[in-house]
């Protein structure tokens, strides 16, 4: 398997995060977008192997390659299958081609993937129940969201409108990713999307809205992916990076 050539950033946060037992992320580690999730979808208690620390720095999977699912390969309420869906949208109207099977993750190579909290359970109403939670999530905010690894992404689209993970607007966002609150937004279903633009120079996008999987419409996925297409063409960013 051919090494990853890994930016300082990322080298940087891989090394807190095992001094910290923070989990990672899975995907494309030079990306110019990120997916940030509730948490991983797993039984309490147990081990986050794939996008671990160790993992990386052991570089023992390239986690960008592209893959068919082996379980629930037509499930399109699966987390992933709706963010391949959402950067299906992008990528078609970015690059106007697509050369995926149907099924098939592609995401994984043009995308950085991670949880807002390290700890994982099967539902997001029994992660909330577990034990140090809240501290958890706290411990997070401060060694991996403020990281430069985390601030140099120019697109993040965090789904998670839940104020027990982050609040919304004006709020942690705003802190977190050094962006300003700029107007909410609501779809179909009434589906809320808060959105944010940097502070700095540098164009960075926050799109900050519920999760994709069950109930969320269409409509969301839709205005998400004109969102951030419009803001790729503007800034001509290019996120085909593999």
């Amino acid at each position: 398997m051919n090494k990853i050539n890994y930016k300082k950033a990322f080298k940087e946060l891989i090394q807190t995060s095992i001094e910290n037992k923070q989990y990672v992320g899975l995907g494309n580690p030079n990306a110019k977008i990120l997916f940030i999730g509730k948490e991983a979808g797993m039984p309490i208690n147990s081990s986050i192997t794939h996008g671990s620390a160790d993992s990386w720095i052991n570089q023992n999977t390239d986690y960008s390659n592209r893959f068919m699912p082996k379980d629930n390969v037509k499930n399109h309420r699966h987390t992933w299958q709706k963010y391949q869906k959402l950067f299906d949208k992008i990528f078609n109207k970015v690059e106007n081609r697509s050369d995926k099977k149907e099924y098939e993750i592609t995401f994984v190579e043009n995308v950085f993937t991670t949880e807002l909290s390290n700890l994982v359970a099967p539902t997001t109403n029994k992660a909330k129940q577990l034990d140090g939670f809240k501290t958890e999530l706290e411990k997070r905010k401060k060694l991996f969201w403020k990281s430069e690894f985390i601030n140099n992404f120019p697109i993040v689209l965090i789904t998670a409108s839940d104020n027990k993970y982050i609040e919304t607007y004006p709020g942690e966002v705003c802190e977190l990713f050094n962006v300003s609150f700029n107007k909410e937004l609501i779809c179909a279903k009434s589906d809320k999307i808060w959105l944010h633009y940097s502070n700095t120079k540098t164009p960075k996008i926050v799109i900050h809205t519920r999760q994709l999987t069950n109930g969320a419409s269409n409509e969301l996925i839709d205005k998400i992916s004109e969102l951030i297409t419009e803001f790729i063409k503007k800034n001509s960013i290019k996120i085909n990076v593999k």
